[in-house]
């Protein structure tokens, strides 16, 4: 009688470069064989691209020794105590640069010094550390293919708007025959997202190069981005010439149209909800808890100011209602020179008094020497850095990508911003008042409030009269940060869409809920969909 053979499945380890070997004893002199599931040589690295503030950051010249590391919410604490000044002195593009020493999350089969080479320390691990690792083991599960999260989706139904199918065994088969090495690409936020793409793409030539010259075959990688992230991989793929290295690109959360938050965020620092979420709270302290930490940093950070509304965005998203008068900008479609570069009025964007806290000029014509120049740099970086980069991306996508989006009732953002006052006192009565001209006098006022005292037309003893204006709470549907309106306008330009209920920032964390879960998955599913493409290159399998 033949006796059967017992397999012993031998589980890959990896080296100090990421490199697969096995490691068995011998076996007692039975039938037992060693089994082991070979990895593929041929390398299709997905590269991450976190959102604004997202990516690890330190001090340089003037600013060492200060960190923007995203390690934990205790990491974070410090910025409770930098306030307007100390961000000014030290969160603008040219006194930081991305910091590699975050931390390395555990959980995968790599070691730290693998993942610190892949890049996983420059991008912050209390938003994306669950994301990476969950990511990593999904697409390199070798020792257990028949069981597999991919393997999973082929009998699933996401629910996608567009391009919804689940996986086929062909395509599952062809994905477990590459190697999908997952790495990250952090960036200085507060720079040009054009300058970020530059970043992006010399990070994409130097993986391709690392793994030709540990003599693997690799031709291109495969982008996943979060929020603002997406906005460089498009500038990357489509403008720094590097679409012809890009397999494909799944983008999740994009302010696609930009979003209105930023303006409520120059006038009252970073809004979180609920009222009563100590975390929210802490978290809106950090970034910036009024309009004089917010204008001090963003006001000089052409990063951020790119997350404004485009002109596709619309007309008429910020609103002044004055009792039965209502004013909407822009009317023109130019948003540039209708809200953003406006100077001076109570309703102002960027109000100058508060560009420079640095500026302490005690005679009053150098001081206003001082405001007049900072105004100018931030006139003209409206005017050649974020006109021109929403312009420059306008319609254009990698040919092969998937996008997921945030919408629900219970996580609003701000699609219009509402500044409403009660149209006066008995004092104006039926006299028509200036309410875009009115001049700001509240002061200090640095939150959801202004006071404006506006001329009055016709005739009375009154010349004029002061009247506090109010910000509303976001009102349209979305994720807490970008309305639907801009999330669901990349849907002619992709292969595959989804609409989930996810909060922006915690968009990737699978342990966040079941939605959070699901555009995992998407994602998963997505990569897995447009590695196909790779039949079309030099990896394909003869």
């Amino acid at each position: 009688m033949t006796e059967k053979t017992i397999e012993r499945l031998i589980t890959p380890a990896y080296d100090r470069r990421g490199n697969p070997q096995w490691k068995s004893i011998m076996s007692a002199p039975d039938a037992s064989v060693a089994v082991v599931n070979m990895i593929p040589d041929r390398i299709i690295p997905v590269i991450f691209v976190p959102g604004v503030m997202g990516s690890n950051l330190k001090g340089i010249g003037r600013a060492a020794g200060v960190d923007w590391t995203l390690n934990s919410n205790l990491s974070m604490l410090p910025w409770l105590a930098r306030g307007a000044q100390r961000r000014k002195q030290t969160l603008t593009p040219a006194t930081m640069e991305v910091d590699d020493r975050g931390v390395i999350p555990t959980g995968t089969l790599q070691g730290e010094e693998e993942l610190q080479r892949r890049g996983w320390g420059e991008v912050g691990a209390i938003s994306y550390a669950a994301f990476l690792v969950w990511l990593e083991n999904a697409l390199n599960d070798f020792d257990n293919p028949a069981a597999g999260e991919r393997v999973r989706l082929m009998n699933e139904n996401l629910g996608a708007m567009l391009g919804e199918a689940a996986l086929s065994d062909e395509a599952v088969g062809l994905s477990y025959r590459y190697r999908f090495a997952v790495h990250a690409c952090g960036y200085n936020w507060l720079d040009s997202n054009a300058h970020s793409a530059n970043r992006l793409a010399q990070r994409i030539d130097d993986v391709i190069a690392r793994y030709r010259r540990d003599r693997k075959k690799c031709e291109k990688v495969i982008l996943v981005t979060h929020s603002m992230g997406g906005l460089v991989a498009r500038y990357c793929s489509e403008l720094a010439g590097m679409k012809d290295k890009i397999l494909g690109v799944v983008h999740g959360v994009m302010p696609t149209l930009g979003a209105a938050a930023v303006y409520r965020r120059f006038k009252a620092g970073t809004e979180f909800t609920p009222w009563y979420s100590v975390l929210g709270a802490t978290s809106a302290a950090v970034l910036g808890d009024d309009a004089g930490e917010m204008t001090a940093v963003l006001s000089s950070a052409p990063g951020p100011l790119q997350l404004l509304p485009t002109a596709e965005y619309g007309n008429g998203w910020l609103q002044i209602k004055d009792g039965k008068h209502k004013y909407s900008f822009p009317k023109d479609g130019d948003p540039y020179s209708e809200i953003y570069a406006v100077r001076g009025k109570w309703w102002s964007m960027c109000e100058d008094r508060l560009m420079n806290p640095l500026n302490e000029e005690r005679d009053p014509k150098k001081r206003q020497a001082q405001t007049d120049s900072d105004w100018q740099a931030f006139e003209d970086t409206i005017e050649e850095k974020v006109k021109p980069f929403h312009e420059s991306i306008r319609s254009k996508y990698h040919s092969n990508t998937c996008a997921f989006f945030g919408s629900d009732n219970d996580k609003r953002a701000y699609g219009k911003v509402t500044w409403t006052g009660n149209g006066g006192g008995w004092l104006r009565g039926d006299r028509p008042a200036d309410v875009l001209g009115a001049r700001p006098v509240g002061g200090i006022e640095l939150g959801t409030t202004r006071t404006a005292a506006a001329p009055l037309g016709g005739t009375g003893w009154a010349t004029g009269e002061h009247q506090s204006y109010s910000l509303s709470e976001p009102e349209e549907a979305g994720d807490g940060t970008v309305p639907h309106r801009s999330g669901v306008a990349a849907k002619d330009f992709v292969r595959a869409f989804l609409q989930v209920d996810v909060g922006h920032e915690p968009a990737f964390n699978h342990t966040k809920g079941q939605d959070n879960l699901r555009a995992c998955r998407f994602t998963l599913r997505s990569i897995v969909l447009i590695a196909q493409a790779v039949q079309e290159t030099s990896l394909r399998y003869e």
